[in-house]
């Protein structure tokens, strides 16, 4: 049948649903000029979803497509009530979370009644369950579902597949290996500020390790082959002198999408299409004092304990503020703290060019050589968690409804999605940066 709506937001009045409408309202005529584009928010509550229409007009910003939203009903626990939702909608944007507990049945729905789909999960659990076990279900039904279209994992995701393309056109050159490293920048005094929605999230996330390991034995997905040398990790709190910072491991979701999106292009026959050279990645979170390293390890250390075990878990989501030093609350970041605080991701590559490799063209051989080419790169943008992943997660869907002849069908991760098509340079347009800060040098 007919879609009536090109995109429904669900979960449209939660904390960052309100922005992801708003992203959707301040953007659609430009993106769709000389269309209007047709639009739902949907939810389980009819007055908190009539609050948020209703306060549309008077937000005071730029709504230039002059778009009214239409309220949907739908509750994951009533599936005919997704099926409803999912049927008349060409695209969702899934903004309800925990995923872990809301995720599963849009995803189905979705499916069932043939809409496509992109999330804000950063769940890794999630995800890779549901690429294990809806991934096929998907391409049957020629729909695409893309997870981790937010921060989580947009900006490096989409920042391994910019960084390959720069050092593949600046010398030929294969990559051997990337090293990411994150930071949060604060301009002002207010301070960093997170929702509890997010730090819900984390919580279940970090105590669902095992089950994550348990599904990815049972996955079986092939390793990612290693092109060069193996690139070290170091697991321990340590200072690094390139980006002038203590760095941690990046204990969220990038790491497991990188490899996801390597596993699945490897696994799958049907995505040869948007293969790309296998690298070794690894990624950090930048600490700029060693004051805030001792307090980043003692509260992560504190919040991985509590998280292992059911009391854990409900002392951490009772005291939000408490373990994490102050950060995450029910009331969320003000208008100030987001305005005040941008994100950096700078990846440092490095790969064999093409003299080197007929030098040397056994993988075996160049195993044992060093690679003889490096690149430098960058995507940065506002604050990640409810500036920029409202404003990704946006153009995701729009790159789905106005370029899905270039996207596969299946449950995907962003680097398998949008390969081959131009989301990059809209991402750029809204202010999410993917730059080159060195040239590929030998």
């Amino acid at each position: 049948m007919a879609k009536t709506f090109d995109i429904t937001v669900f979960g449209a009045t939660g904390f960052t649903g309100k922005f992801i409408v708003d992203e959707v309202l301040r953007t659609a005529a430009k993106a769709f000029p000389g269309q209007k584009l047709r639009v739902a928010v949907a939810g389980r509550s009819r007055e908190r979803l009539e609050t948020l229409v209703a306060s549309l007009p008077l937000s005071g910003m730029d709504n230039p497509s002059e778009i009214q939203p239409v309220i949907l009903i739908a509750d994951v626990k009533d599936e005919e009530s997704m099926n409803a939702m999912c049927r008349v909608s060409t695209t969702v944007i899934a903004a309800a979370g925990p995923y872990r507990f809301l995720g599963e049945a849009v995803v189905k729905a979705c499916i069932q009644e043939k809409a496509h789909y992109v999330d804000i999960t950063g769940e890794s659990e999630f995800f890779e369950d549901m690429v294990f076990r809806y991934h096929d279900q998907a391409k049957e039904a020629q729909v695409t579902i893309v997870h981790v279209c937010g921060f989580d994992s947009i900006p490096c995701d989409m920042g391994v597949i910019y960084t390959k393309q720069q050092l593949e056109k600046a010398h030929n050159a294969l990559p051997s290996t990337i090293e990411m490293f994150f930071k949060l920048h604060v301009a002002g005094n207010s301070g960093l500020a997170g929702h509890f929605a997010t730090y819900e999230s984390a919580v279940h996330g970090f105590g669902s390790a095992d089950k994550l390991r348990q599904l990815r034995r049972v996955a079986n997905r092939p390793p990612v082959p290693k092109i060069g040398p193996t690139l070290y990790i170091n697991s321990k709190p340590h200072w690094v002198q390139k980006v002038a910072a203590y760095t941690v491991p990046f204990f969220f979701a990038d790491p497991s999408v990188v490899r996801l999106s390597q596993q699945m292009v490897l696994q799958d026959s049907d995505l040869q299409s948007v293969k790309t050279a296998p690298v070794q990645f690894s990624a950090y979170i930048c600490i700029p004092s060693f004051k805030a390293l001792a307090a980043t390890i003692f509260a992560s250390t504190v919040f991985g304990l509590l998280a292992q075990y059911e009391f854990g878990r409900r002392l951490l989501l009772k005291h939000p503020r408490l373990f994490t030093l102050g950060i995450f609350s029910h009331e969320g970041p003000s208008r100030q703290q987001l305005a005040e605080t941008s994100f950096s991701e700078t990846f440092y590559a490095q790969g064999y060019s093409q003299a080197l490799r007929d030098q040397h063209p056994n993988a075996e051989e160049l195993r044992q050589v060093k690679p003889d080419v490096s690149i430098v790169t960058s995507v940065s943008g506002p604050e990640p968690g409810y500036v920029a992943t409202p404003k990704m997660t946006v153009q995701a869907c729009y790159t789905l409804l106005l370029q899905k002849a270039v996207v596969p069908n299946g449950v995907l991760t962003p680097a398998v999605a949008f390969a081959r098509t131009n989301l990059i340079e809209r991402l750029q347009e809204q202010g999410i940066v993917f730059s080159t800060v060195h040239e590929a040098s030998k």
